[in-house]
């Protein structure tokens, strides 16, 4: 009876093992620096060295000078994350449409003053460098 006990444990503990998720993680998401909150988009500043932004725009706000400067139409999602502050998130940026603006979000219709002329579309938003997917065997 030991025997017939601790062979289904051990069936059991392989069954259960072989069955079992795996997680990985993947860190392919791009810091991304708010510069500034206008009133129909969030002005970020990509900390990657991949140039896909404005090369040299100048916050006429403040005076500086920054590079690799897009413009995100959804101020809404980034509001939510951020409560207004001036964080860095990690985003993933759509690759195939840069030209997008927001619907899910009421838009502002005042002119903002000299924003970046790349526009992007974020697929991903986190607060988090790198994100767990889970992967069966």
């Amino acid at each position: 009876m030991k025997k017939v006990i601790l062979s289904v444990i051990i069936i059991a503990a392989v069954a259960n093992f072989t069955s079992c998720k795996k997680e990985s993680i993947d860190c392919s998401l791009v810091s991304a620096k708010i510069i500034r909150y206008d009133c129909d988009r969030v002005i970020f500043k990509l900390l990657n060295t991949e140039n896909t932004g404005d090369p040299d725009w100048l916050d006429v706000q403040t005076g500086a000078r920054y590079n690799n400067v897009v413009s995100y139409y959804n101020i809404c999602a980034i509001a939510s994350l951020t409560n207004g502050s001036m964080d860095t998130l990690y985003v993933q940026i759509k690759k195939d449409n840069l030209e997008y603006h927001s619907l899910e979000c009421i838009q502002c219709k005042a002119i903002s003053t000299n924003p970046p002329q790349t526009k992007v579309d974020f697929t991903e938003i986190s607060k988090s460098p790198c994100t767990t997917q889970s992967k069966g065997r």
